[in-house]
C-alpha cells in the first residue's frame, strides 16, 4: 500500500488489471561485487560517490528530488539520482535499472517483495543507529533488519466527520462502532438524517482484493502463517468466522440498501466515491491515508478512519483496531561497492535525524513517520487520524504487508467483484485462495 494505493487510484482510468501486471526480474542472490563496483572502489577517494535511490511513491517524485538535493547541498561528496516509479508501477523502476546493467544502491519495495522477491538484494542494517528510534524495521526470517521503514500508512473505513457528527447529535467517535450491528445502526441514523447512500464504496479489484481481502489475516498474530495453512488444506476459509465476518461486512457496505453504487456495485468509482465523501453526499468508503487529496473536500470539513466491524463481539481487537504498518522499505543494496553502501546508509541516517530530511519525510511528503524522533506530524487529517490511532494502541499490522499485492488484486480481486455482483457464492471464492495458494507458495 501503501503508495501502492494511491498509484493505483489513477490508474484506474487505464484499466487497472493491465496497470497491475507487474514484471518482476528475478535478482541473483550471489554477494561478489560487479567489476563496475569494484572500478568504483578504485577511484580517487576524493571523488564523489555517486548512488541510485529508487522511490516506489511516485506522487512524490518531485519533493524527493528537492530532498536529495538538500541531501547533496550538505553532503557534496555524495551524488544521488533519483528514479521515481511509474504512477501504477511500484517496481519495476528497479527491474528496469538493473537489466540496464546499473546497480540500485538504495531501493524502495514494498515488504513482501523485500522478503520474497527481492530478498537477495539487502544488506543487513541491524547495526545501525536508527533502528533504536523505531519499531517498524523489516526483518528476514533470520531475523537480521533488512528494511528502513519509510513510508507508515493505514486503511479502514474513511469517514466525513461533519455528516457523522450530524447523524449522531454530537461529535461521533469512531472507536464506539465495535460490533456489525454498531454499524448497521450508525447507517440508519445516517439515512434517517437525510443522506440517502450512506457509503460510497468503490470496488476496484485492487481495492476489493489486496486492501479488503487480507484484512482478515490478523486473527493470527503472525499475519503470514495462514497462507501455507491455506495452501494445505489445514484452514478452512468456509468454516473461519474471521474470513466470513469480513465478507458479511462487505455485502453489507455494498448493497443497495446503504451503497451508492448498490445498483451496478461493481465499476470504475474511485473519484466518484471520494468526491460523494469529501462533499458530504456519502458518510463512507474504504480507503487509507493516502486517499485524502482526492476526496476533493469542501473547505473546514475534517475527516477520520474508522474500524471495519468484522462480527458483534465488541470485544474482538478486528472491531478495535485500524489496519496499520510500514508499507514502503528501503533496502541497501549489498551488490554496491562498500563507498556506496556507506553512503546509502548515510542518506538514511539525514532522513532520520537532520531537520530537513525529518522535514521533508512529514511536512513535505505528508508521510507518517515511522521514527519516534521525529519531531513534525503531519497535516493530512486522515494521516492525523493513523498517527492519532498508533499513539494510543488501536492499530494491528498493514495485512497488505503479507501477502502479493499485485497478484492479490489480478488473481484474486476480480472473482471477490464477482461475489459482490451475485456471480458466484463465496465457497467458490474460498476455492479461489485456495487454488492461488496450492499454486503460489513461497
Amino acid at each position: 500500500m501503501s503508495n501502492f494505493m494511491k498509484t493505483l487510484k489513477k490508474a484506474a482510468v487505464l484499466g487497472m488489471t493491465g496497470a497491475l501486471a507487474f514484471s518482476l526480474a528475478a535478482c541473483s542472490g550471489s554477494t561478489e561485487k560487479t567489476s563496475e563496483s569494484k572500478d568504483k572502489d578504485s577511484k580517487d577517494s576524493n571523488s564523489p560517490v555517486s548512488i541510485i535511490l529508487t522511490n516506489g511513491k511516485g506522487e512524490i517524485d518531485a519533493q524527493f528530488k528537492e530532498a536529495a538535493q538538500a541531501f547533496m547541498d550538505a553532503n557534496p561528496d555524495i551524488k544521488v539520482e533519483v528514479n521515481s516509479s511509474a504512477v501504477g508501477d511500484t517496481l519495476n523502476v528497479f527491474d528496469k535499472l538493473t537489466a540496464s546493467g546499473k546497480v540500485v544502491t538504495l531501493a524502495m519495495f514494498e515488504p513482501y517483495a523485500a522478503l520474497h522477491k527481492y530478498k537477495d538484494v539487502a544488506a543487513d542494517l541491524s547495526g545501525e543507529k536508527w533502528n533504536d528510534e523505531t519499531t517498524s524495521a523489516l526483518k528476514n526470517s533470520d531475523g537480521q533488519v533488512i528494511g528502513f521503514p519509510f513510508a507508515v500508512e493505514g486503511m479502514g473505513l474513511v469517514y466525513n466527520q461533519k455528516v457523522l457528527d450530524n447523524a449522531v447529535g454530537g461529535t461521533f467517535d469512531p472507536f464506539t462502532i465495535n460490533t456489525r450491528d454498531k454499524l448497521v445502526e450508525l447507517l440508519d441514523k445516517v439515512k434517517a438524517s437525510g443522506v440517502e447512500f450512506p457509503v460510497a464504496y468503490q470496488t476496484e479489484a485492487w481495492s476489493m482484493g489486496n486492501h479488503f481481502s487480507s484484512l482478515f489475516l490478523n486473527q493470527s498474530d503472525d499475519p503470514s502463517s495462514i497462507l501455507p495453512q491455506i495452501a494445505s488444506g489445514e484452514f478452512d476459509l468456509t468454516s473461519n468466522d474471521t474470513w466470513n465476518g469480513y465478507y458479511d461486512t462487505l455485502e453489507l457496505l455494498t448493497s443497495k440498501k446503504y451503497n451508492k453504487f448498490g445498483e451496478r456495485p461493481i465499476g470504475q468509482y474511485y473519484d466518484a466515491a471520494h468526491v460523494a465523501v469529501g462533499k458530504g453526499e456519502s458518510a463512507f468508503l474504504f480507503n487509507g491515508n493516502w486517499a485524502y487529496d482526492s476526496l476533493q473536500a469542501v473547505a473546514g470539513d475534517t475527516f477520520g478512519f474508522m474500524p471495519v466491524p468484522v462480527d458483534n463481539n465488541a470485544d474482538n481487537p478486528l472491531n478495535n483496531k485500524i489496519a496499520a504498518g510500514p508499507t514502503q522499505v528501503f533496502v541497501v543494496n549489498k551488490k554496491a561497492s562498500d563507498a556506496e553502501q556507506a553512503a546509502a546508509k548515510k542518506f538514511l541516517d539525514w532522513l532520520v535525524y537532520d531537520a530537513a530530511g525529518q522535514d521533508f519525510v512529514v511536512n513535505k511528503a505528508q508521510i507518517i513517520s515511522a521514527f519516534k524522533n521525529n519531531p513534525n506530524t503531519v497535516t493530512n487529517p486522515l494521516g492525523v487520524a493513523i498517527s492519532n490511532a498508533i499513539g494510543k494502541d488501536q492499530t494491528m499490522p498493514f495485512s497488505t504487508d503479507f501477502i502479493n499485492a499485485g497478484d492479490w488484486s489480478t488473481m484474486i480481486g476480480p472473482d471477490v467483484q464477482k461475489y459482490i455482483a451475485g456471480e458466484q457464492s463465496r465457497e467458490d471464492l474460498a476455492k479461489v485462495f485456495v487454488n492461488y495458494y496450492k499454486e503460489h507458495q513461497e
